[in-house]
């Protein structure tokens, strides 16, 4: 009484054209807008998290553009813990 089910063949995800261009994201000009954003004085502190859901940027490429700006000099780190590190302005 074995019944035996038939495999459907699964159906490939596409990838919409919106989200691929989502992921493809300008570092450079998001480094100029968080370096507009701190001068202006409007920000008191950011973390990766808090950046990555301002610009719906993923939190890796958010890590990036905070870590390019400690290097530039108008962000530093105020708290740099284990998991999640706080950046200020200067």
């Amino acid at each position: 009484m074995s019944t035996q089910r038939q495999k459907k063949p699964r159906e490939k995800l596409r990838v919409s054209e919106e989200l691929s261009l989502k992921s493809t994201v300008d570092l450079g000009e998001l480094l100029t807008k968080l370096k507009a954003e701190v001068e202006k004085g409007g920000v008191k502190y950011y973390t990766p998290y808090t950046l990555a859901s301002a610009y719906g940027i993923k939190i890796s490429d958010a890590k990036k553009v905070l870590n390019e700006a400690v290097k530039q000099g108008f962000m530093k780190i105020y708290s740099g813990g284990r998991r999640v590190k706080i950046y200020v302005p200067v």
